[in-house]
C-alpha cells in the first residue's frame, strides 16, 4: 500500500476531531493508496490463470479446478505481505503526522476487512467464471473430484470461507510485522511460527488449499461442520488482532535516520 510521500498533505488529511473520524480517515487513506497495488496483483493473477487455462485446454486433460489450484496459496501470501507492511512501513508515517496508535490500529483494521472482502469476492467470482467455462466446454466429466462451487449455496459458503481466510492472513501478517518492528529481527524470526498459528488453524477448519488440505490429509482429519469452522476462524482472527492491537498501542516508534 503506497503511503503519502509528503508530510504537509497528511497534516491536512488528519484534522483534530473525534477519534472515530480519524480512524475512518486512516482506513480510507490506506484503502485508496493500496487499491492500485491490489488491482495490479489480481490483473497479473488473472493473466497467469488465463495462460494456464489456455495451455491445459489445448494440450492436456482438465482434471481439477485450475482456479482453485493456481489461486490456492499465492493470493494468501500476498495478503500476508500486505499485513506485514502495516506496522513496519505505515505506522511510523501516520504517527509522525499526528495520528494516535489507537486510531491507526482501528483504521488499519477497517482497511483489512475491506481488502479481505475484495479478496473473497474475487476468489468467488473466479470460480463462477471458471464454472461457466467448464460448462461451455463440457469438462466436468473429466474432473477427479466434484467441482468445488456448483451452486449459489456453494458460492455463498466459499465467499464466507475466503473472507475469513483473507482476514486471518492479513491479521497474521500484521502481527508478524509488529513482532519484527517491536522486538527486532532475531526475535521476529523466532516468533514466525507463533504469528501464523491463527492462519494454520483457520485453513484446517475449511480444508483450504494447500496448507489446510495438506495438514488434514497428513493427520487424517476431517474438517468440522461449517458453523464450527466459522466460530473457530473468528476466534483465531480475534486472538491475532487482540495481541497485535495491544502491541501496537505500546510500541515505540523508531527514529528514521537521513
Amino acid at each position: 500500500m503506497k503511503a503519502p510521500q509528503e508530510s504537509a498533505p497528511l497534516r491536512t488529511t488528519f484534522p483534530r476531531g473525534p477519534r472515530r473520524n480519524t480512524a475512518l480517515i486512516v482506513a480510507r487513506a490506506q484503502f485508496r493508496a493500496g487499491l492500485p497495488m491490489v488491482a495490479y496483483y489480481w490483473a497479473i493473477m488473472f493473466a497467469v490463470y488465463a495462460l494456464i487455462m489456455t495451455v491445459v485446454l489445448t494440450v492436456a486433460d482438465t482434471e481439477v479446478s485450475i482456479w482453485a489450484t493456481s489461486g490456492g496459496s499465492a493470493p494468501k501470501y500476498f495478503l500476508l505481505a500486505v499485513g506485514v507492511m502495516l506496522t513496519t512501513v505505515y505506522l511510523p508515517m501516520y504517527i509522525g503526522n499526528g495520528v494516535t496508535r489507537r486510531d491507526f490500529a482501528l483504521g488499519a483494521s477497517i482497511c483489512i476487512v475491506a481488502v479481505a472482502v475484495v479478496y473473497a469476492v474475487t476468489m468467488t467470482l473466479g470460480f463462477a467464471i471458471e464454472y461457466a467455462i467448464y460448462s461451455a466446454g463440457d469438462l466436468f466429466g473429466g474432473l477427479e473430484d466434484p467441482y468445488p462451487v456448483r451452486s449459489l449455496g456453494d458460492g455463498m459458503i466459499t465467499l464466507v470461507e475466503e473472507l475469513l481466510v483473507g482476514t486471518v492472513y492479513l491479521c497474521c501478517g500484521w502481527l508478524l510485522g509488529t513482532f519484527f518492528y517491536r522486538f527486532g529481527a532475531l526475535v521476529g524470526i523466532a516468533l514466525i511460527p507463533v504469528s501464523v498459528v491463527p492462519a494454520v488453524v483457520t485453513e484446517t477448519m475449511f480444508d483450504s488449499l494447500w496448507l489446510g488440505l495438506g495438514i488434514n490429509e497428513g493427520l487424517g482429519l476431517e474438517p468440522p461442520a461449517l458453523p464450527v469452522g466459522v466460530l473457530v476462524a473468528v476466534a483465531s482472527i480475534a486472538v491475532a488482532w487482540l495481541v497485535n492491537f495491544a502491541l501496537v498501542r505500546a510500541v515505540s516508534i523508531k527514529k528514521v535516520s537521513g
